[in-house]
This record gives C-alpha cells, sequence and structure tokens, in this order.
C-alpha cells in the first residue's frame, strides 16, 4: 500500500496535485494508516517531512468521519 501511495503522489505531482492526492490517499487509507508516525510515513513516500501535519489533519478527519457515521466510497 505504501508504494501505491508513492506512486500516486508522484504522479500527481506531475499535475500540480501533489498536496489534494496526498490528502486523498491518507484519508482513503486512514484505517491503515492509523498508529504510523507520521514524519516517518512522509519519509516513506518522498514528501517533506512538514507533510506530517497534513497526514495527522486526515487521520483526524476520518476518524472524526467515522465517529459521525459519515462513510467514504470507493469504486
Amino acid at each position: 500500500m505504501i508504494q501505491e501511495i508513492k506512486a500516486a503522489i508522484s504522479r500527481a505531482a506531475d499535475r500540480n496535485q501533489k498536496i489534494a492526492m496526498f490528502h486523498y490517499q491518507v484519508l482513503k487509507n486512514a484505517s491503515e494508516l492509523e498508529g504510523l508516525d507520521a514524519k516517518a510515513f512522509c519519509r516513506e513516500i518522498a514528501v517533506r517531512e512538514t507533510y506530517a501535519t497534513e497526514f495527522a489533519k486526515m487521520i483526524a478527519l476520518a476518524r472524526l468521519m467515522r465517529e459521525e457515521g459519515a462513510k467514504l466510497t470507493w469504486n
């Protein structure tokens, strides 16, 4: 999964959508990513460690959505 996320973000960077894809991938995979060290995750997918804040925001959003009963569906 990590390599798939890394590849998706790399492709998105070519379209100037790197941060949007980062948000999407973290939100989409939040249940599997919860508990990971944010900075280590950022290093592993080759984005700046400053993205760790965005990682934490998306994990928190996913948690809130679950608590509120909101569901995202993926095709």
